[in-house]
């Protein structure tokens, strides 16, 4: 998944590349068609690693806006990563991610969430 297909605007290369090294750590287990832990060391010091060195890297550039979803979802995996990392859960990553996307279908996702804006009472989002 590239930043702008995750909600990022007015990227330039050095900044995709900088935020590639974090996609690379969250999507690692679902590159792979094999059973694995989420991470393979036992710790989350390797995450920790990462993380610290993006967020050196992204400040020296000044920063950037995540969009409000890519937050909630990066919050999401750390969090379950952290949860399957403490379990030692071994999973084949990849085939379960490809399980629940296989059908996957925008038109029907965007005509759902319509109607659940309609029922709420709730405009689009700008």
């Amino acid at each position: 998944m590239s930043p702008k297909s995750q909600g990022f605007e007015g990227l330039d290369k050095e900044t995709v590349e900088i935020l590639n090294m974090w996609a690379r750590f969250i999507y690692a287990p679902l590159m792979e068609d094999k059973t694995r832990r989420i991470q393979e060391t036992n710790t989350g010091m390797y995450g920790r690693a990462v993380s610290e060195k993006v967020h050196v890297e992204l400040r020296r550039l000044r920063g950037v806006k995540p969009p409000r979803e890519f937050v909630l979802m990066d919050r999401a995996a750390i969090g379950l990563g952290s949860v399957f990392l403490h379990l030692k859960a071994e999973v084949n990553w990849y085939r379960l991610f490809h399980d629940l996307v296989a059908d996957f279908d925008v038109d029907v996702l965007a005509k759902r969430q319509a109607e659940a804006r309609k029922e709420a009472r709730v405009s689009e989002a700008e």
